[in-house]
């Protein structure tokens, strides 16, 4: 008998946890990231950028989901001077995104209800080693869903 409530206990989370259904995201998020530097790693995005040194701020973002194909997304992060095109996958328990964008960077987003937050890393990207190395920037990310 012990055996049966095991087989059922056993079945009943695995079922639960294969049974995890992917969110479908609201289309706007807006908030805030905060960035440090250090050279031209963020340099389009950042307002006070200079060559060389540390770099820091902190300012206005809208991330736009373009597109949602189950756990794949295309999105894109205005910010005041332009925009960056990502793309993205939701983790199966539709709890984490991981996304990238052209430029190098990578970052990891927890999405808990109308929240998304995270954190994530960029490098230079000019095609040489010595840009990639010595350019480069940690952010942070808070957005909310907007209704």
């Amino acid at each position: 008998m012990n055996n049966l409530y095991l087989i059922l206990a056993t079945l009943a989370i695995s079922t639960s946890v294969f049974a995890q259904t992917i969110p479908a995201l609201p289309k706007e998020w807006r908030g805030e990231i905060s960035a440090t530097s250090i050279g031209k790693a963020h340099n389009a995005a950042n307002p006070d950028a200079s060559p060389k040194g540390w770099n820091k701020y902190d300012e206005v973002r809208t991330l736009i989901i373009l597109r949602q194909e189950g756990r794949h997304l295309e999105m894109v992060l205005i910010n005041p001077r332009g925009e960056t095109s990502w793309i993205g996958t939701i983790s199966k328990d539709g709890k984490q995104i991981m996304a990238s964008y052209q430029g190098g960077g990578s970052w990891l987003l927890n999405l808990l209800g109308k929240t998304l937050s995270g954190c994530g890393v960029s490098h230079g990207n000019s095609g040489t080693f010595e840009n990639w190395f010595s350019n480069y920037a940690v952010l942070c990310l808070d957005l909310t869903a907007v209704d």
